[in-house]
């Protein structure tokens, strides 16, 4: 079994995504900066985002493809399977989102407490929160499509599903830069008008996807079946175990609400170390799950410990170079990306201290994605969840400490901190029950991978001290090339000495009599 190409296949479209996301955002940026509407506009855009990790990519693609992927042997029991949850999901995402939209005034009250200060900010968070919750309905509906195009290893649609959000929301930010209204109210609900369209954009093409493959899906008057039951029992516990990451950030958004620009520096900070997240530890297990579902129902055990430690030693292998990188390049990433118009120097510094200490959770971050798919794979979301609450609880703890000593910093360390405490917690239990036998191999890579991490800095310092640098007297399109320059070279640097070193051998995870 060969992991590599579809997870080529969905890191390749993510990256197009994330590039689309970061000129989207380096728009933003020149758009509002970092004052009052930009915060209201991160906080009300969280409102659908977090629900929707929480709730259609946590506990409807965890709890879904197992389930649907052991019930594929015979497609009729799998089509009937997948119809019953799409009727009752999209019946039951009317009435959430309904509620929401009538209660919002309260949601805000308790996610952005500190916005109740100043009637404008609130109203406007008000205003554009009711323009992007219904997001939630269309994007939770794709998301069970795109599970069904997983399982059934259709993987690239649905990866490059993202791009249309970025596009339509970059063509908004285009004719509100072109009409001179940056900065404004007005501005703030084009734009999030332009993200609500794409959410219908991308539920209609996967629609189509689907009926293409015969699992076009059936809305009818719903009922509660046993398959709904059965479903559902997995999928509450998914949604704390899934989501915990974006718990944590929606925790720190309540308490950044308090101080001026705090949720503006976790947004932009937030938004660079997610895109090796995503390449790695999203993509990653978005092809681990289906793959180790169908090997638990075989039982074989040898292939499906084979899986874990490649999928877990790869994800390392790649995420502990990017999160020091990340730590090294923090200001110059947050400078040549965000730093114009109205988003100033003191922006751009304070919003790359939030990234290092982002960065310094990356690998946790990762790890989590991978730890909970062994849990997830064999249908166990409950003892994931139980860790998560005890991660969502420590940070919630530290972030209200630390807060008050030294402001938004402390919100990004509990955050860091508690997911920390969320993987160790995962890998003891992953060991102690015998999901995970580690290969002798493995933590001598990471001593490795930890050094060469380290001379590929001291390489790029060295380029940075001698050859080029990164400095405010270059036009914005040379820093650009500048760091673009660095972070290829870094890349190439780490990979030759990694496979000199023989940490990294590639041919192991393209030969598929490694993995089957």
């Amino acid at each position: 079994m060969n992991i590599i190409k579809p997870l080529f296949q969905i890191s390749g479209m993510t990256l197009i995504s994330r590039i689309f996301g970061f000129l989207r955002d380096i728009l933003i940026a020149a758009c509002f900066g970092a004052g009052g509407i930009a915060d209201a506009f991160f906080v009300a855009i969280k409102f659908p985002n977090i629900f929707r990790r929480i709730l259609a990519e946590g506990a409807l693609n965890i709890s879904f493809v197992p389930m649907f992927t052991k019930k594929n042997d015979n497609k009729d029991t799998a089509k009937k399977f997948y119809r019953e949850i799409f009727n009752f999901l999209f019946w039951s995402l009317i009435l959430v989102v309904s509620i929401f939209e009538l209660l919002m005034p309260s949601l805000i009250y308790l996610f952005a407490p500190g916005f109740m200060d100043s009637d404008e900010k609130f109203n406007l968070v008000l205003d554009l929160a009711r323009i992007s919750f219904p997001y939630l309905f269309f994007i939770s509906l794709t998301s069970l499509l795109c599970g069904v195009l997983n399982s059934l290893e259709k993987y690239t649609l649905a990866a490059s599903l993202p791009i249309l959000v970025n596009l339509f929301m970059i063509l908004a930010l285009f004719f509100i830069f072109n009409n001179g209204i940056s900065d404004t109210e007005g501005a703030a609900k084009i734009l999030m008008s332009s993200f609500l369209v794409s959410g219908l954009a991308q539920l209609l093409i996967c629609i189509y996807a689907c009926q293409r493959l015969g699992y076009l899906p059936s809305i009818h008057y719903p009922k509660i079946s046993k398959n709904i039951k059965d479903f559902f029992k997995l999928s509450f516990p998914a949604m704390g175990a899934g989501g915990i990451t974006q718990i944590n950030i929606l925790v720190g958004t309540i308490i950044a609400s308090f101080e001026n620009k705090a949720v503006s520096y976790l947004y932009y900070a937030d938004r660079i170390y997610q895109l090796p997240l995503a390449l790695i530890g999203i993509s990653i297990g978005i092809v681990l799950l289906p793959n180790l579902s169908k090997e638990i129902k075989k039982n074989n055990s040898q292939l499906i410990q084979e899986i874990q430690n490649k999928s877990l030693e790869l994800s390392l292998i790649l995420a502990i170079p990017a999160s020091i990188g990340l730590i090294y390049l923090s200001n110059d990433i947050i400078m040549v990306l965000f730093e114009r118009y109205l988003f100033d120097t003191t922006d751009t510094i304070a919003t790359s201290r939030v990234l290092m200490i982002f960065a310094l959770g990356l690998p946790a971050f990762v790890c989590i994605k991978i730890l909970q798919i062994l849990y997830f794979a064999r249908e166990n979301t409950s003892l994931p969840m139980r860790f998560a609450l005890i991660s969502v609880i420590t940070n919630i703890i530290l972030s209200i400490i630390l807060f008050q000593y030294i402001g938004y910093m402390g919100i990004a360390i509990a955050t860091t901190l508690s997911s920390w405490l969320n993987a160790i917690l995962l890998f003891r239990k992953s060991i102690k029950e015998n999901f995970l036998k580690i290969s002798a191999s493995l933590p001598k890579k990471i001593f490795k991978v930890i050094i060469v991490s380290i001379l590929m800095i001291a390489f790029l310092f060295a380029i940075e001290s001698y050859i080029l640098d990164i400095n405010y007297s270059f036009a914005g399109i040379v820093n650009f090339l500048i760091l673009l320059f660095y972070i290829i070279i870094g890349i190439m640097f780490y990979y030759i000495v990694c496979s000199k070193m023989a940490i990294i051998k590639i041919q192991d995870f393209f030969n598929d009599n490694k993995m089957s």
